[in-house]
């Protein structure tokens, strides 16, 4: 349940609710009439003046403020109340590059505040789209400046933002770390911020401590101050904390009263995300209480909005309320689907996390382990050292005895000679030791290379082939209740089954070649072999492929241009570029492949289709090492973002080079050079 709204809908203005519209038109007509540089500010107050009646005509007037803005200050305030509006208005990938551009003007202008504030603003929508790793970076950022500079308010907000995350994570030893810092900090320092933002905060600290008579203390004190401020956002945001401290009472008619009271206030507003809440509580709520036919009501008009809205959390909740509704319904298969629905976003919200903390558990281990073997090696070389200094004490008083004694002479020399070979073993025992510590560095460096190969494999894995096989499971779970699918839908899924299927291959053998290279290495065997048979032979493989999107492939080359280099790399370049082309261009589009030699005598290879075309933004990061963008397909292929990468290695292997010319809408072109005749390689 969500129980972060509060902080970000506080900044919406609800009291102007009730201006005219010819007061409205009052102000654009003086906006009209105005210098260019007061104009974005006209426009922001109109923009604040109708955000309580209609949200999208306010976002309308918030953006021209944002048009007509001519200074920082102007912008600033401009992309604030924009993110805010979309924020309510449920459009959370809006409001996350409103707030991206809040950050950006912050860290422009130095004010660390307002850096803090932004990556406060992206903690909360990040959280409530269900991208929980962002949003924990976002609010861990926004904290180190609040614990800095002492920001009391602030850091409970953040504080509760942290609980909220660890919660979902089920870390409750850190949620409860944060959330008995959030109470220490109210119950010492109430008395130094404002009165409604100390009530809500309280009351949703004692709701965690599950003490619920003061919790419901607070919340009915918020909500009186929310109602003579006239704020209906705050509202709507306290009668849901009311509804929720009802139901963890188990007076769940109380808790439907409270969440409904709620959720007409939300919808009033139009705010997307407390109105999801709010159906959610009350789902559980008439769950308890046996009322199964309106819990399910409910729960499908909570997915209904979450869905629109992109709120993952409250989605995987309404699943999860709808799966157990059915089961107990005795309605199995229904069960069943909402059951994988479920599970399939919280496979997508967690199992990453659990993966990146074997990882991080693993390369712990390793440091742990070099660092005990450089202790031990110092301790070696601290009792050579002892020992040599009690050989050296022995020598000294030798030799005075020698002085004093002339008979000792003899035992002064074999002391001398004793010191030699001691001074030697010293000396190849600090030699054995560099060489240990070189080869400890070496071991360290190999040892992170390693670790992000493994870190790359991991992703891939957790990333790209679980979700394939998550998706086929999917697919199946949902044909194996065959009463629920449209006969016109069988088809559509078989082929994305069968999509899948293509996608998982192409991703293993990528990455089976990829991981051998950079543990193992490859073999390289340049030989002299024609062009044009390699081009027919990938293209012929690809048929079938570019059949079923009725695409035109042509191919241009002569019969005897040859180049040197490997053939079982440039098997996998031109399988993998020409894939990519059908992946990317329409139905009925047309790929070109074309073969020649330059001027320069190098032969060139380009693969030129019709398709989508690629961004400038992705473009820079098609052969990144660390940043591989994969997209879907216009048949909803999915990439591999091992592909290109293995290219561009393979192809600067054979001592050529690869690069990509491409306009968005207009198709793109890959280029190979590659050398006609045989030379040196690194």
């Amino acid at each position: 349940m969500v129980r972060l709204l509060t902080g970000l809908l506080l900044v919406i203005l609800t009291t102007c609710c009730f201006a005219q519209q010819s007061g409205i038109d009052s102000l654009l007509q003086v906006a009209n009439r105005t210098p260019l540089d007061k104009q974005s500010e006209i426009y922001l107050s109109i923009a604040q003046i109708v955000a309580g009646q209609n949200t999208l005509r306010a976002i309308e007037f918030a953006q021209s403020a944002l048009d007509k803005s001519v200074s920082d200050e102007q912008q600033l305030a401009a992309v604030i109340l924009l993110g805010n509006l979309h924020f309510r208005s449920g459009n959370m990938p809006k409001a996350i590059d409103s707030y991206k551009r809040w950050l950006m003007l912050a860290e422009k202008s130095g004010n660390e505040k307002r850096v803090a504030q932004a990556e406060t603003a992206l903690g909360s929508t990040y959280f409530i789209s269900g991208n929980l790793s962002d949003a924990l970076s976002n609010y861990l950022q926004a904290l180190r400046y609040y614990e800095k500079s002492n920001d009391i308010q602030s850091l409970i907000g953040v504080y509760s933002g942290l609980v909220e995350i660890y919660d979902k994570q089920n870390n409750f030893s850190k949620s409860l770390e944060y959330n008995l810092k959030a109470l220490a900090i109210h119950e010492a320092s109430s008395d130094k911020f404002s009165t409604v933002t100390a009530y809500d905060h309280a009351g949703k600290l004692y709701l965690r401590q599950k003490n619920y008579s003061k919790s419901k203390e607070y919340f009915s004190k918020s909500l009186q101050l929310y109602n003579e401020l006239n704020n209906s956002a705050g509202q709507a945001s306290t009668l849901i904390q009311l509804g929720i401290l009802s139901a963890e009472s188990n007076k769940h008619e109380q808790a439907v009263n409270y969440f409904e009271s709620g959720f007409r206030k939300a919808k009033e507003l139009k705010i997307l995300p407390m109105q999801a809440s709010a159906l959610n509580g009350i789902a559980l709520s008439y769950e308890k209480i046996y009322l199964y036919d309106k819990a399910i009501q409910s729960a499908k008009a909570a997915e209904s909005i979450a869905k629109s809205a992109s709120l993952k959390i409250e989605l995987e909740q309404a699943y999860e309320t709808l799966a157990r509704l059915y089961q107990l319904t005795k309605e199995p298969d229904k069960a069943k689907t909402f059951s994988s629905l479920s599970e399939l976003i919280k496979d997508s919200l967690y199992n990453d996390r659990i993966l990146k903390q074997l990882a991080d558990y693993q390369l712990r281990y390793e440091n742990e382990k070099s660092e005990k073997q450089f202790i031990e090696q110092q301790r070696q070389q601290a009792l050579l050292m002892a020992e040599l200094q009690q050989e050296r004490f022995k020598t000294n008083s030798l030799i005075f005895v020698a002085i004093v004694v002339a008979i000792l002479a003899l035992v002064m020399f074999v002391t001398a000679q004793r010191i030699t070979r001691l001074n030697r073993k010293l000396s190849t025992q600090k030699n054995e030791l560099e060489q240990i510590n070189n080869a400890i560095e070496k071991q360290k460096d190999e040892l992170g290379r390693l670790n992000q190969v493994k870190d790359r494999f991991f992703s891939i894995i957790s990333h790209d082939l679980r979700n394939n096989l998550t998706t086929m499971k999917l697919y199946f779970n949902l044909t194996s209740n065959p009463d629920y699918i449209p006969d016109e839908s069988y088809k559509e899924l078989s082929t994305q089954i069968a999509s899948s299927v293509d996608n998982t291959i192409d991703l293993l053998e990528n990455l089976l070649v990829w991981a051998q290279m950079q543990i193992k290495g490859v073999d390289y065997n340049p030989q002299l072999f024609s062009v044009k048979n390699l081009i027919e032979d990938n293209v012929n493989l690809l048929a079938a492929n570019a059949s079923y999107k009725n695409i035109q492939t042509t191919v241009s080359c002569n019969n005897n241009i040859e180049a040197y280099a490997d053939i079982d790399m440039m098997n996998l370049v031109l399988r993998n570029l020409i894939s990519n082309a059908i992946k990317f261009t329409e139905f009925d589009g047309s790929i070109h492949i074309h073969g020649r030699v330059d001027e320069d005598r190098t032969v060139i290879i380009s693969i030129t289709d019709s398709g989508v075309g690629i961004s400038e933004e992705n473009m820079q990061k098609l052969f990144s090492k660390s940043v591989n963008p994969s997209t879907l397909g216009t048949g909803n292929e999915k990439g591999t973002g091992l592909g290109l990468l293995l290219c561009k290695e393979f192809v600067e292997k054979n001592n050529g080079v690869i690069h990509v010319q491409s306009k968005v809408g207009q198709g793109t072109t890959f280029t190979i050079h590659l050398p006609l005749l045989s030379h040196t390689t690194n």
